[in-house]
């Protein structure tokens, strides 16, 4: 298992250099117009399968696999990337095409790492008790908990308006950056961070509702807030007791 996670780890830090460091802006350019046309696009996918080599040979003697590897990592980052340059320029496909390069990552380790893992022994070591608790924790602190502070501020919601459009959109985003942090230092045990978290959105947000004369918008701020801390706050503290 320790070899599979060296390996994995080199893997990552190599497929993050390669993707980001070495990657010119104009290669991103030119994959982005070209498309499967494109050259960069290409040496790029190559770079990638031959970096992913090195750390396979400290694992492996197979020749086999080597190739193997130079093979399913050439391609397939080829294809994604290649997906990526008809996607949308949005979050979610950037997490998408970043999950999908990490899977097959994965499969790699696993295969030059020789591990013989079963969907059984997989299932033993992913779906245990603390990590389902952790999962429901941050996804409940997510959209349910919006939905909740939503209808508990149903009468303080202020009419959006040019002045207050920002505040309002924006505060949603802001309260699961807010929410996710709360909930890992609550569950880590690292309180006293927390207190930098909210001192630091305290002082970010302070500015804006000193400038508006909308005490509504103020309240209306000011309770989401509290609200999100307190009920981000007894999650994390429920899990903490129960792991």
């Amino acid at each position: 298992m320790s070899a599979f996670l060296i390996l994995l780890l080199s893997l990552l830090i190599l497929h993050v250099i390669t993707d980001f460091y070495l990657q010119p802006i104009e290669w991103v350019k030119d994959k982005n117009t070209r498309h499967e046309r494109s050259l960069k696009l290409l040496y790029h996918a190559i770079m990638q399968a031959s970096f992913a080599c090195v750390p396979i040979l400290f694992f492996t003697a197979s020749w086999r696999s080597v190739i193997c590897t130079w093979f399913v990592v050439g391609v397939s980052h080829w294809l994604i990337d290649l997906w990526k340059t008809y996607a949308k320029k949005q979050l979610r496909y950037f997490v998408v095409d970043q999950a999908l390069h990490v899977f097959i990552l994965i499969v790699v380790a696993l295969h030059a790492a020789q591990l013989q893992w079963s969907f059984a022994g997989l299932g033993a070591v992913v779906f245990t008790k603390n990590n389902l608790i952790i999962a429901l924790s941050y996804i409940l602190i997510f959209k349910p908990t919006s939905i909740l502070i939503g209808s508990i501020l149903t009468k303080y919601t202020p009419e959006e308006n040019e002045s207050t459009k920002g505040l309002i959109s924006g505060g949603e985003v802001i309260g699961y950056l807010e929410r996710t942090l709360i909930l890992t230092f609550t569950i880590t045990g690292q309180f006293t961070v927390i207190g930098f978290v909210l001192a630091a959105k305290s002082i970010f947000r302070f500015g804006d509702l000193n400038n508006t004369k909308n005490h509504k918008l103020t309240e209306y701020v000011l309770l989401g807030s509290l609200l999100s801390v307190t009920i981000t706050s007894v999650i994390g503290l429920a899990v903490r007791n129960s792991i």
